[in-house]
């Protein structure tokens, strides 16, 4: 039998054995820097770039799309071979000097992605500042790869030379040809290295917000793809062979092979900007691959997996994210991107995750970050990694409002679900399932992988602790935990600790089998907590043998139950203009209780069901439609919506049927919860407007009770009418209201009814 950890052992060499692939290597100066040769003054010109214009048209742009990749350059297509049209010096040693200027007049920046890119073997690239004797490179033999494309760094000056260094046994082996000449437009006070081109709001990523981060940040690269910004991040796969996949958001590209990929980039520890407005300091910046090669994509997610033409120097300090393929909303979110181009950052928030769509894509495509609550993402974010709570990559960002300065209900951001990625379209060209899991293990979840720690022989771990949402409403908690496992050999047993609120008194002891990168998921024994918020711990005991990590063995979530509460469920039937409906569940007071949000997706799967706890007492069903044709079809093969609203018992206590879908902009039927409400109801019926829809008078008449007084507020709750009364009938001036719906609050010694009043 062979032994896993040898084997690993000797696939973890071979997977190091080429990390200089593909790098710039540090073999000296150009030779132009030692004026013993001329420097050419024959200068290829682009076509003229309006910077100004430029920028307007790439923020209109990113403000019409949403989307966040940072733009900073203009693409001028070419098809320039080096070494037909530039300047050769034969050497007295008789190897060939190759100077090829370009000028892009006013550029900021220059940069070049070659479209056939081999080297001979002691063949030397350089991309040199014809005037400030700056430059990048040496690109050498070592940056070959399959796709025979390249990619350069960006070079601060509008006029640069090609410097290409032959020798004279290598002359005519080679290919160099221009593709794409980037004209960069943003301004240097602007965009200088980009360094602190980002908002002030922004948390530099060795802040101490990203502590307990380190191995995620480590994951994230900027990209240079042709004329913009992107982020992407390095992620791990099943085989137990370490392959420099790297994943990014579909709209950055697919043609991988010029791009540039740049990790480590960051302010130091201890000199990190930390949301003010002092500037970032600057970090290495020279940790870069150059190229990749396409492996899959899909829109629908927003997702592009490439695989990196060399696997980063381990010694970078590299890791490769795990990931979470379930369609579980994370409880917290954090996302790592360089925003706008600039040094990495990090942004939190404390909410839990909404499955959405991006501007009206695909329904639940997406999972949608609320409002962030610390830092932003930007142009240059696109790509991004989310991670949830177990520091497991969710998804990837595709864009979305945030930004410095924003409201909060602007601060949210989409990334495709890497749980939709995972299938994809069903074809190899479309999913990640076959490039993460070529051996169909089909684990829920993998951790993340250092390359320079080999995987662990004995590890275990808890995770995605859960309490139902039923028995957080009046019921017996039944708790759930998944044991998983990281390591090589199987686990037989373990025991869970775990328990409330800080104590960890109850145990749980497992025996069974969980293989390599296998979950198993645990029901623990029902109890029973007070009313109010709570915390579920539990704590992972390998007791297979000694487990070799303890960074996995705890995972808490935190709840809050109403014993006293009574679940409902809502059963919703829309038409097919769904982004017209949303719905609200108020109190007597009008005061919000749940939301759906502000409409759905057109192509949210039907029917919804929704579901909702609430304590004794009665209240509002707000169902609107913005269009005002209610829940009427209108489309060939669209039929007209209904819903019904029913406790846990299955006794529906609101209704809509098909025939009542064209209620117009909004109906609100009321229903009440336990037997409080039942007067209420009762009194309903005994009390009456008329004439409504009025424009002048309303009288407002009650049978065998009298009204105690009266409140009549618009629709968002503000309060336009209030007086107190002692009386069976009322009559009410409302000739000086506003045209529109209006909900009216009655008063009695019964009870508290609302009833809705139209003024035409």
């Amino acid at each position: 039998m062979i032994n896993k950890q040898l084997l690993f052992s000797f696939l973890f060499l071979i997977a190091g054995a080429n990390i200089a692939i593909g790098q710039v290597s540090n073999i000296g100066k150009p030779i132009i820097f030692k004026n013993k040769i001329a420097k050419t003054k024959s200068f290829f010109s682009t076509p003229f770039v309006d910077n100004a214009q430029e920028i307007i048209s790439v923020e209109e742009l990113s403000t019409l799309t949403q989307e966040k990749i940072y733009r900073f350059g203009k693409e001028h297509s070419v098809s320039i071979d080096v070494f037909e049209n530039a300047e050769k010096t034969v050497l007295p040693s008789g190897d060939n000097l190759y100077q090829f200027g370009i000028e892009c007049s006013n550029a900021v920046s220059i940069n070049l992605m070659f479209d056939k890119f081999e080297l001979a073997q002691g063949v030397h690239v350089y991309l040199v500042d014809a005037v400030n004797l700056k430059y990048d490179g040496a690109y050498t033999f070592l940056n070959n790869n399959s796709s025979k494309m390249l990619g350069t760094e960006l070079i601060y000056s509008d006029k640069v030379i090609l410097e290409v260094f032959v020798p004279q046994d290598k002359i005519g082996l080679s290919e160099l040809n221009i593709g794409t000449i980037i004209h960069g437009f943003r301004s240097l006070d602007e965009m200088a290295k980009s360094l602190n081109s980002s908002g002030s709001c922004e948390i530099d990523v060795n802040c101490p917000l990203g502590a307990g981060w380190e191995q995620q940040r480590n994951s994230v690269a900027m990209m240079v793809n042709g004329g913009g910004f992107c982020t992407g991040s390095l992620i791990n796969n099943t085989s137990g062979t370490i392959i420099p996949y790297f994943i990014s958001a579909n709209h950055c590209g697919i043609s991988p092979g010029a791009w540039v990929f740049r990790f480590r980039w960051e302010s130091p520890v201890g000199q990190a900007d930390c949301a003010t407005s002092a500037p970032s300091i600057d970090g290495p910046s020279s940790m870069n691959v150059n190229g990749a090669v396409y492996c899959a994509n899909s829109a629908a997610s927003d997702f592009v997996l490439v695989l990196l033409n060399s696997s980063p120097d381990p010694s970078w300090g590299i890791y490769y994210n795990g990931w979470d393929r379930t369609d579980v909303p994370a409880t917290q979110l954090t996302g790592i991107h360089h925003p706008a181009g600039d040094i990495k950052k990090i942004s939190r928030d404390e909410s839990d995750a909404i499955s959405s769509a991006f501007n009206s894509g695909v329904a639940n495509s997406h999972w949608r970050v609320p409002s962030w609550d610390q830092g932003v993402t930007e142009g240059g974010s696109s790509g991004s990694p989310l991670f949830n709570q177990y520091h497991r990559l969710v998804g990837q960002l595709h864009g979305g409002t945030s930004a410095c300065g924003q409201p909060a209900n602007n601060m949210n951001d989409d990334y495709g679900k890497f749980f939709l990625s995972w299938t994809g379209g069903g074809t190899d060209a479309t999913r990640l399932s076959n490039w993460l899991d070529p051996g169909n293990i089909a684990p829920d979840f993998i951790d993340g992988v250092d390359p320079a720690v080999p995987t662990l022989a004995l590890d275990g771990g808890v995770s995605n602790s859960f309490v139902n949402f039923g028995s957080l409403c009046g019921g017996t908690l039944t708790p759930q935990v998944d044991i998983f496992n990281p390591g090589l050999n199987t686990i037989t047993t373990a025991t869970i600790h775990y328990g409330f609120d800080g104590l960890t008194l109850l145990t749980y002891d497992f025996v069974g089998t969980v293989t390599s990168l296998q979950t198993h998921t645990i029901t623990l024994p029902s109890l029973t907590l007070g009313e109010g918020s709570h915390t579920f711990k539990a704590i992972f005991e390998n007791t297979t043998g000694t487990d070799l990590s303890a960074l996995n063995d705890t995972s808490q979530y935190s709840f809050s139950t109403i014993v006293t509460g009574e679940v409902f469920i809502l059963d919703l039937t829309i038409n097919c203009y769904a982004n017209e409906n949303s719905w609200q569940v108020l109190d007597t007071l009008s005061q919000i209780v749940y939301v759906s949000g502000s409409g759905y997706d057109d192509l949210t799967p039907i029917p919804i069901i929704d579901s909702f706890c609430l304590v004794k007492g009665c209240y509002i069903f707000k169902l609107s439609d913005s269009y005002g044709d209610g829940l009427i079809g209108n489309a060939s093969g669209c039929s007209d919506g209904h819903f019904t609203l029913s406790n846990s018992s299955d006794i529906v206590v609101v209704q809509l049927l098909a025939s009542g879908a064209n209620f117009g902009t909004i109906m609100t039927p009321q229903f009440c919860v336990g037997d409080a409400g039942l007067k209420e109801l009762n009194i309903n019926q005994e009390i009456s407007l008329y004439p409504n829809p009025t424009s002048s008078v309303l009288i407002v008449s009650a049978e065998n009770l009298k009204m105690e007084s009266i409140d009549i507020m618009t629709i968002t709750g503000q309060n336009v009418f209030s007086e107190n009364y002692q009386s069976d009938i009322i009559s009410l001036d409302v000739s000086s209201f506003e045209k529109g719906l209006y909900l009216m609050k009655i008063s009695t010694l019964n009870g508290v009814i609302l009833k809705q009043l139209i003024i035409q």
